[in-house]
Parts: C-alpha cells; structure tokens; sequence
C-alpha cells in the first residue's frame, strides 16, 4: 500500500489539494464550529500526503516544524479572540515557508529524474498549484499588515473581515495572477502587493517554460534510449 501510494504520490496529493480547494471556498458560508472543523480536515488532508513527498529526514522534520506551528497559530486565531491579528499574521507566515519548501522538494525531485511517468507530470501541476497557494499566503499576509494594498468590488469588499473568505479569495486571486488571467475583481494597488503581483506573473511564465523543457527533454532522452 505503501509502495502503491509512493509510486502515485502526486497524484494523491493533487486529489488532497483538489478537495481542500473545494472545501474552502465552501467553509466561507458555514458556521464558525463547522469552519473548525473544515480547517482541521484540510490541514489533515495535506499533511497525509504531504508525508509522502517528503522523504528525508531533514525534510519531514521541518515540514512537521511549520505544520504544527501553523496549525496551532490557526487554532489560536480561532480559539482566542485577543490574539486573532498576532495569530492570522502568524499562520501565513507558517503556510508560506511550508509550501515554498513543499514546491522546492518537488522541483528538485522533478529535475533529478532521468525518466519521466505519469506521476511526474502530475508533480509539475502539483508545483504550479503549491506554487499559487503560496504567493496566496504571501498576499494575505500584506493584507493583514497594510489592508489598503488591495481594491476588492463592491460585491466582496465586504466580506473581507471574514478570515475563511479572505483566504479563498487570495488563493483565488493568486491563481488568476499565476496565469496571466486577471479579472479584476480583486486588484493591489499598493507597491508591495503590486511588486509581489508581477513576480508571481513572471514565475508562472518562467515555470511553465522551464518544467515543460525538462518534461520534453526527458521524455526526448527516453524514446532514443536502446529498446525504446
């Protein structure tokens, strides 16, 4: 089972992603006990598989290190009232460095392969979405330092001071900004979130091009092998 889950790893952990990202949104609109409860399941989803791409020692220990820290900032957060800022600010520090390492593993292990199966393809969409969360957090950070930093419309300004929505609509706002889409519902104005908005445009250029090179070359390198 193990070994079948290995082999498949990113593929469970782009089922994980696939049904934390639709829990969230969802959780905006249920009640604070059940938005508890949603938070805890989608944590508990990413870090069952998340235990599977991390393989090293060193890697484990300090992807367990940011989950719990991050874990236990969000239960403060929704526990205790008086440290909610301290706590908010905390969890998206925790979250950032814990997907940027999650996206450096599986880079590295994409571009140290010599040959390339199903399961990596699906490693390089489980970068680009890990890559989205993470520029995600680093927005909703800014946000919560310097809230003038982003113009929402009408119809969801409003619902800005709900932490649960804001987080989806900064995920979402981050995969509309990776993929040069853009509606602009939801748009920085101030130099940081602007500075951070055209670097994650140009990183989500710069991965595509670079990890579908490596992703041809390898799969070059396979069909001119002996027997192939």
């Amino acid at each position: 089972m193990i070994r079948e889950l290995r082999e498949w790893k990113y593929l469970a952990l782009l089922a994980g992603l696939l049904i934390a990202g639709v829990i969230e949104p969802l959780a905006a609109d249920w009640s604070d006990r059940t938005q508890i409860l949603a938070s805890f399941v989608v944590v508990g989803i990413n870090l069952g598989v998340f235990l599977v791409i991390f393989e090293q020692r060193w890697e484990r220990g300090l992807a367990f290190f940011l989950v719990a820290l991050a874990l236990a900032s969000a239960i403060v957060r929704e526990t205790l009232s008086g440290w909610a800022p301290v706590a908010a600010i905390a969890y998206h520090c925790f979250a950032l460095l814990f997907l940027g390492l999650a996206v450096a593993v599986i880079l590295r292990r994409i571009f140290h392969q010599e040959t390339i199966r199903t399961d990596t393809v699906v490693g390089a969409l489980c970068g680009y979405l890990l890559a989205a969360a993470a520029w995600a957090n680093a927005y909703a950070l800014i946000y919560l330092l310097r809230p003038g930093s982003f113009r929402a419309a009408d119809a969801i300004a409003g619902r800005l001071g709900d932490w649960h929505f804001q987080r989806f609509l900064f995920s979402y706002f981050s995969v509309t900004t990776l993929t040069s889409l853009g509606y602009g519902d939801i748009t920085p104005i101030g130099p940081l979130a602007l500075s951070l908005s055209w670097l994650e445009v140009v990183f989500g250029q710069f991965y595509i091009a670079v990890v579908v090179a490596q992703l041809v070359g390898l799969r070059l390198a396979q069909s001119i092998k002996p027997g192939n």
